[in-house]
């Protein structure tokens, strides 16, 4: 390579951006023309010109500046940035603030998350039910899945203090969802919310 172009890479310096942004800009409703303007600014930002002028960006990207112009609004209304107007050495000036994208990152990821937990309860239930019905020997009736959903659901009981239940039900021979409850009830009223609970008290009782 020649030694003024290794120059050059050299004294561009490196735009940092979260990888969180580059793998989710989509979802955030942005285009690949909006993460690039994005760039840009953060490049800017971080050379210290917080409002570089839209000539200047369309002389990086190849676009022309009504193109520019639209995609700043376009990222301002999606709330990836915004435009304050703030008071330097008694004089007003235009800003572009980057971080309110993190604000919209945080809500993606956490609908991410609550999604992610639902679809895994939801797996959960039916392994439940297979196992209600395996110890049971018989399919499981409409009422008596409502019955599980109601301890899921209502009265929170955790999936693995419902198998715990089953396995005590099956272990008196009683294949009965009534006799289920009387166990998870019981529990509750011994302050028992969790299997790991149930584990440590039968290690104090010895059994």
């Amino acid at each position: 390579m020649d030694e003024s172009i290794f120059e050059q890479f050299l004294s561009s310096g490196n735009t940092s951006v979260s990888n969180l942004i580059l793998r989710n800009y989509s979802k955030l409703g942005m285009t690949e023309k909006d993460l690039i303007i994005y760039m840009e600014l953060s490049m800017y930002a971080q050379k210290g010109i917080q409002f570089p002028m839209a000539q200047t960006l369309g002389e990086d990207t190849g676009m022309d500046e009504s193109t520019i112009y639209t995609i700043i609004q376009g990222l301002i209304k999606l709330g990836i940035i915004d435009l304050e107007t703030i008071i330097d050495h008694h004089q007003q000036r235009d800003i572009y603030v980057l971080t309110p994208i993190f604000k919209r990152l945080e809500v993606l990821l956490n609908q991410k998350s609550e999604s992610d937990q639902k679809s895994k309860l939801m797996s959960d239930t039916e392994e439940l039910f297979k196992k209600i019905e395996v110890e049971f020997g018989r399919p499981i009736s409409p009422i008596e899945q409502d019955q599980v959903h109601q301890w899921i659901d209502d009265d929170h009981y955790p999936i693995k203090l419902i198998e715990l239940a089953l396995r005590e039900a099956i272990l008196n021979q009683a294949y009965s969802m009534k006799y289920m409850d009387r166990i998870l009830i019981s529990w509750e009223k011994s302050n028992i919310k969790t299997a790991e609970q149930l584990q440590e008290r039968r290690k104090k009782l010895g059994y």
